[in-house]
């Protein structure tokens, strides 16, 4: 085995060459001359060997450390190594942190380690595998002084896959909902602000996952996804949005399932545009609530060319029962949950480094987001101003690699109350 490889790497002929070279030696050559051979061929075979230690520990991990290629099958570049591992098991992950200055109010400037996650893949044979993702939020989950914990630890997704052909997959477990671009995509590197769109953490309440079974698809054209997943809990829905609705997959109601469906064509290089689907009831059984049947519809676009990128993202959603769903949750007033719940943003950014050899990237871009998450409220009910929102987001990203980016952004927020706060924001991140 060892003289094998010996061979492949070109050692064994080699040091069969030098060291006959070295003792044979001729009669011209000088013992200086000799001994610079020697030097240069010692340095050779130092290096050959390093090689050979490099490929005997690769094939002893058994390919751990599959580098971070091309997002597959919904998921971020480095949630899917899995799916390129020549081994059975990967390892991945990625971090970040943010700072924030408020430019008005009293809430005091921040910086926090937002998330530092770790993924672990594993093929049990050709056909199965395991994909999971851990997150740490927050730095700890230590009690402060107060009896509160800011940061959690959570399973992001975990499931089991078969993949019954190379385009078409069975998936089983805590599943991210596939909708918008940031829940799937929701790496660092994979978005330029330093943070997610308010609409994607909102109405569609990014970071979502629920449990549940589905197929997973990809062909030359076209990609989709389809699950059925427990529902949302409407008795964390505000007026804020859905976000609170989530159920991580922790002891979930499934009184009420869900379906959700994404449809995307590929089939253009620099292309890709979508639609996403959910709809379930929300009720999970809570006393006088109603079904409040959630419909959510969102239109996705992005194109990429040279170093261009632009997105457009629009969301719709729709509640049913919702008055009955507040006096379950005895809210009054402006406190509605929407009936109607919608946003848009557009998104424009350009590489100026691209095409100038160099391996950086420097990105400005911009971003116009719009959202409403009281465009319509019951009868009796009234909206308040402040949820009728738009956010002008300008910034620059800075990618020294392709798995390394720092952020800084301005964000000029406002709403039809008047109360909307500035922000300036500083993050990094990485993955690996």
């Amino acid at each position: 085995m060892i003289a094998t490889t010996l061979t492949l790497l070109g050692l064994l002929p080699f040091v069969q060459t030098n060291v006959a070279n070295a003792t044979q030696g001729t009669t011209t050559a000088s013992a200086a001359d000799r001994l610079a051979e020697l030097e240069r061929a010692n340095a050779e075979l130092s290096r050959r060997l390093d090689l050979l230690a490099d490929e005997m520990e690769r094939q002893d991990h058994g390919d751990v450390f599959t580098p971070v290629g091309e997002s597959r099958r919904g998921l971020s570049p480095a949630a899917s190594k899995i799916y390129a591992a020549k081994g059975r098991l990967s390892i991945g992950g990625y971090g970040e942190m943010l700072y924030t200055n408020r430019q008005s109010g009293s809430t005091p400037d921040e910086i926090d380690f937002l998330r530092a996650i770790l993924y672990v893949g594993y093929k049990f044979d050709d056909r199965w595998l395991l994909n999971t993702e851990f997150e740490f939020e927050h730095a700890s989950v230590e009690d402060t002084d107060d009896g509160d914990s800011a940061g959690s630890v959570s399973v992001e997704f975990a499931y089991l896959e078969y993949l019954a052909t190379e385009s078409l997959s069975v998936r089983a477990g805590l599943l991210l909902v596939p909708m918008g671009f940031v829940n799937e995509l929701h790496e660092p590197t994979t978005f330029w602000s330093a943070n997610r769109p308010e609409i994607e953490r909102l109405i569609l309440p990014s970071t979502w996952r629920e449990n549940g079974v589905g197929v997973v698809g990809e062909g030359a054209d076209l990609s989709y996804r389809a699950f059925v997943i427990n529902g949302l809990d409407g008795e964390g829905f505000s007026s804020s949005g859905l976000r609170g609705g989530r159920q991580k997959g922790s002891e979930a109601k499934i009184e009420d399932a869900a379906f959700v469906g994404r449809l995307d064509y590929v089939g253009l290089d620099d292309l890709l545009i979508g639609a996403s689907l959910y709809h379930g009831n929300s009720g999970q059984g809570l006393e006088g609530a109603g079904s409040v049947r959630t419909t959510i519809v969102d239109l996705h676009a992005e194109y990429n060319w040279r170093g261009l990128r632009a997105r457009a993202l629009g969301v719709h959603a729709t509640l049913d029962d919702v008055e009955d769903l507040n006096g379950a949750l005895g809210l009054v007033g402006n406190q509605s949950v929407g009936e109607e719940l919608c946003g848009y943003y557009v998104e424009l950014g350009y590489d100026v480094l691209n095409g100038s050899g160099s391996q950086h990237a420097l990105i400005p871009f911009v971003r116009y987001e719009k959202y409403d998450t009281q465009a319509e409220v019951p009868d009796g009910f009234s909206s308040n101003p402040a949820r009728d929102a738009e956010n002008f987001t300008f910034g620059i990203a800075w990618k020294p690699t392709s798995q390394v980016i720092v952020k800084a952004d301005y964000v000029d927020a406002d709403n039809e109350a008047g109360s909307g706060q500035d922000l300036f924001r500083v993050a990094m991140g990485y993955i690996f």
